[in-house]
């Protein structure tokens, strides 16, 4: 006997309680095919599993599962699994109770057997706001429209779902789910590796990460990772090297056009709260940032700036995390609160790539900034380098300062700076402000003047509505 293959009562647990590979589907739908005698295992392991499940709310099935009529003429040799009878007739009365959203199974004295697993898959309730669910509870979920709240779960495939209305969404399986409307943003951890979004224009594939998901009212796809990696793909093809449109990594973003399915750098991403999470589609943007920016012109660049609304303030996420520059975030200066001034402020993340040309030298990079209204504009720029000359001509020191950090070890901006007390390494930046008195395009240069080396940090920027 290979001790590699599953014996069929463990087929029948891992389909029954959503842990199933691939692999194993088949060798299930093979051996209820191929004997009489594991279709009826199987139907007393359903309705011992329903009994489970009425008693104990425990988890069903991972998707539909659909097997088509099947003749045999010889009786069955039934090999039972040791349940006692009396458990047996009890959970046969429950299978009749909950049979609606149970399996029907015909009498197996007739000549055609049709099996059907129950559709949807079985989540854990982590967080609700104006949802129809509570928190701890499990439930079975195949379709969800919400057009209002919030609501987070864990898939029984360990992957971890973040969403608010309006959405419309459908499970496929416990490893793939339709996503036709609204922002989710999922989180796979180390459990679910390979979990996949179908969209009307994308697939998107988790190799292990955070990302954030959106469909846009034209049908558009907005793709954003927080971390690690994925590879997005056409809509309706297999997943080959053929249909694969780009792989994107922490920090990056793309849109899939509903006109052309091209793949697309997205420039600005709204972000949610003080998690790395895209916004649901009713969520407000920016007040007076309409659009941000810039002038690269370089194929497969996928970087992104972020927006997070009104987000300035002690321990706020300073870009989407690369490489070693790992969750910056901005901070007081030891000792110092943190600058009211700038408290409140929409901060907008950019990225440390900008700031250098391939041969080390500054960037003639510009970000423009466009401006719904007047407002303050910040630019947080790093000590350790001599302010450029757009910077000291149309901006003024406030004499504030603030930390970003911590930083990677081997950043470029942190080379030649010493751990502080607690042993990180932070920058610290001086804030400068300019004030813009009506709408208006905004255009920040490089951080360093042209032709000059400049290993340091990018600068922050954070925009903040005149009173």
């Amino acid at each position: 006997m290979n001790k590699d293959r599953p014996t069929f009562e463990q087929l029948c647990h891992a389909v029954l309680e959503g842990s199933a590979s691939e692999a194993e589907l088949e060798q299930f739908r093979e051996r209820l095919h191929s004997s009489a005698a594991d279709r009826e295992a199987y139907y007393q392991q359903m309705q011992i599993h329903a009994l489970l499940i009425w008693q104990n709310g425990r988890a069903a099935v991972p998707e539909s599962l659909v097997l088509a009529p099947m003749d045999y003429s010889e009786k069955s040799n039934i090999i039972p699994f040791p349940f006692r009878r009396a458990l047996l007739a009890a959970a046969a009365a429950v299978t009749l109770l909950l049979g609606f959203s149970f399996w029907l199974v015909p009498d197996l004295s007739y000549r055609g057997l049709s099996l059907a697993v129950q559709k949807g898959v079985s989540v854990d309730i982590l967080a609700s706001s104006g949802a129809p669910y509570q928190v701890g509870q499990r439930v079975m979920l195949q379709r969800l429209e919400m057009q209002t709240g919030s609501l987070r779960f864990r898939v029984s495939s360990g992957a971890v779902l973040d969403f608010e209305g309006p959405v419309s969404l459908e499970f496929l399986n416990p490893m793939r789910l339709r996503l036709e409307r609204g922002s989710i943003n999922t989180d796979v951890g180390n459990e679910a590796k390979g979990f996949v979004v179908e969209t009307p224009t994308a697939n998107v594939l988790d190799i292990g990460t955070r990302f954030g998901t959106s469909v846009c009212a034209d049908g558009s796809t907005d793709i954003a990772v927080f971390d690690g990696e994925v590879h997005v793909y056409r809509a309706g093809l297999p997943l080959s090297q053929e249909s694969r449109l780009a792989s994107l990594v922490e920090g990056e973003a793309a849109r899939v056009s509903a006109r052309d399915a091209k793949l697309e750098r997205l420039n600005m991403l709204t972000l949610k709260g003080g998690r790395l999470q895209v916004r649901g589609l009713n969520s407000p943007d920016s007040p007076v940032v309409l659009n941000v920016s810039d002038n690269i012109k370089q194929a497969n660049f996928y970087r992104c700036y972020t927006i997070l609304p009104g987000g300035m303030a002690e321990g706020a996420l300073a870009s989407l995390s690369f490489k070693a520059y790992l969750q910056l975030k901005w901070h007081a200066i030891p000792g110092q609160p943190f600058p009211e001034e700038l408290k409140g402020a929409d901060l907008i993340g950019t990225f440390q790539s900008f700031a250098k040309h391939e041969r080390g030298e500054t960037s003639k990079n510009d970000i423009s900034l466009d401006l719904s209204r007047p407002c303050a504009v910040y630019v947080l720029f790093d000590t350790q380098a001599t302010p450029p000359e757009w910077l000291q001509r149309d901006f003024r020191d406030t004499g504030l300062r603030v930390r970003s950090g911590p930083w990677g070890k081997f950043a470029r901006a942190v080379r030649d700076l010493d751990p502080d007390a607690n042993g990180e390494l932070n920058l610290t930046h001086s804030v400068w402000r300019r004030d813009v008195l009506s709408a208006a395009t905004v255009k920040l240069g490089p951080p360093g003047n042209l032709g000059t080396s400049y290993p340091y940090a990018m600068y922050g920027v954070a925009v903040k509505a005149l009173e």
